[in-house]
């Protein structure tokens, strides 16, 4: 839950620019602390891969998912299993649903529907879709007017997919979990809970659906309008970026990451700053630097790589400093994103606007900022604007 008054306002140099939070908090309480022209966006994911998602992390969380021994028996008959009642059962249905603040345990009717994504329309300027993130990133940065590498990313808290084949019992991912869980291994076999089943048939994919008839219902509507956005965008041009986007990342990973950016366990993590959290015996994956980086290539490949619990300390640390660094904290910030270095001024240092529009959130863009063709960043190569309120991102 988002809470208003935890969120320091005291120091000018560190108002957000960017604030991440889940849209199940109340709107009126984040925009307490965001300036009135906050750009808003969120993200859908297809209920199917979103249920698999959910039983793998959340298996012994939910009740729901904890009494059923796959997610296939879950799906056969969901309400056997189901009691809404129950703490932490939302991550049994219509996630996405509720991740916007609505009740996902209603009954399904389009009207109701329709409601909830007109809600969601007029909250938000800009819905992704997780199943096509680069084409997402493209997008929203060019909503955003921000530079190529502002939207390089590697993905994090993959899980593993399969568990490892080589190497006996004790070595195996099986049983690295099982010592990891304090359980014993008798005669070669694991006195454990294996990993949770998450197979489904095409009959039950269509039954996910079903259960999630809400979350069906959102994914479809935005994707439709993801797919015109793109249209507008140009499927070329969309293309020819995708392509960029994949080589600069690619490119990164070779700088920053051992083996290529191949994922690796959390226990072959040597720095704790950036090694995953563990949810049960499902394997979060996450990535080990290079050896031998200079502090200033480390520090920026650091900031892509660590996961949301440790980056949640780092921003803590920023938001609530001890007296002696404020000072510190009030001097100009450079800002690494992504391999490009984005000068932030103060607040209250005035600058020349570009192309004649204020800057996100009261920010300006550095005068001759090019992107990856040359051409220079500006107000003029936005693309998304919200047309039915004749309002541009401002």
């Amino acid at each position: 839950m988002f809470h208003s008054q935890l969120w320091s306002t005291t120091h000018d140099a560190l108002k957000p620019c960017l604030q991440e939070v889940f849209p199940s908090v109340e709107q009126k309480r984040v925009e307490k602390v965001m300036p009135a022209d906050t750009f808003y966006f969120s993200i859908v994911r297809d209920p199917v891969a979103l249920a698999e998602s959910s039983f793998a992390y959340y298996k012994e969380v939910a009740p729901a998912f904890r009494k059923a021994k796959g997610l296939g028996e879950f799906v056969d008959d969901p309400k056997r299993f189901y009691e809404s009642r129950l703490r932490n059962n939302h991550y049994a249905r219509n996630l996405l649903w509720f991740d916007f603040g609505l009740d996902h345990n209603a009954n399904f009717s389009l009207a109701l529907a329709q409601l909830g994504e007109d809600m969601i329309r007029r909250t938000f300027n800009m819905i992704l879709v997780s199943e096509y993130f680069d084409q997402s990133m493209i997008l929203l940065r060019h909503a955003l007017c921000w530079p190529l590498d502002a939207v390089v990313a590697f993905s994090l808290n993959a899980r593993q997919q399969k568990p490892s084949s080589t190497g006996g019992v004790g070595e195996s991912w099986v049983g690295k979990a099982a010592a990891a869980a304090g359980v014993g291994i008798r005669g070669g076999h694991v006195q454990a809970k294996l990993p949770p089943n998450l197979s489904l048939t095409e009959e039950q994919r269509e039954k996910l659906r079903q259960w999630n008839a809400f979350d069906w219902y959102l994914y479809k509507a935005f994707n439709k309008t993801f797919w015109k956005e793109i249209d507008k965008f140009g499927r070329t041009q969309m293309e020819k970026e995708v392509n960029l986007l994949r080589m600069r990342r690619e490119d990164l990973a070779r700088v920053c990451l051992r083996d290529g950016g191949k994922p690796v366990e959390a226990h072959q993590i040597r720095d704790k700053n950036i090694r995953p959290f563990q949810s049960g015996l499902v394997k979060i994956l996450g990535y080990e630097l290079q050896s031998g980086l200079d502090n200033v290539t480390r520090k920026l490949c650091v900031r892509m790589i660590r996961p949301e619990i440790q980056y949640k300390d780092v921003l803590d640390s920023k938001q609530f400093p001890q007296p002696h660094a404020i000072q510190a904290q009030q001097q100009r910030l450079i800002v690494a994103v992504g391999g490009t270095f984005l000068k932030q001024d103060p607040p209250w240092k005035g600058k020349k606007e570009m192309g004649g529009d204020v800057g996100v959130g009261g920010r300006t863009l550095e005068e001759g900022m090019k992107d990856w063709d040359s051409s220079l960043l500006n107000r003029n190569n936005q693309t998304m604007v919200r047309e039915h309120e004749k309002l541009r991102l401002r």
